[in-house]
């Protein structure tokens, strides 16, 4: 049985050309924010360790006024991988 979605039209050079420029272009885009993500590594565990110690003494709101304060072994523990960014 024949599906719509198995039934590509087809494609012209100009709109392979086209598609092939946009491709690349979106690479080099993808590169440059990952190397800025790979770039930030250093603040972002910073962060991460200036958020983990704020819980700790403060705690969290977690119905309206009322707060708790994690301990150090509910903390997630860091991962062996790398550290991955979605956007």
């Amino acid at each position: 049985m024949s599906r719509v979605q198995d039934d590509a039209p087809p494609v012209n050079r100009d709109g392979q050309e086209w598609l092939e420029r946009n491709v690349a272009e979106q690479e080099t885009r993808r590169a440059t924010i990952e190397a800025e993500m790979d770039e930030l590594a250093p603040r972002r565990d910073h962060w991460i360790a200036e958020f983990f110690d704020r819980i700790q003494r403060w705690g969290f709101n977690f119905n309206g006024d009322q707060r708790r304060k994690i301990s150090k072994e509910e903390l997630p523990a860091k991962p062996d991988r790398p550290f991955k960014v979605n956007f």
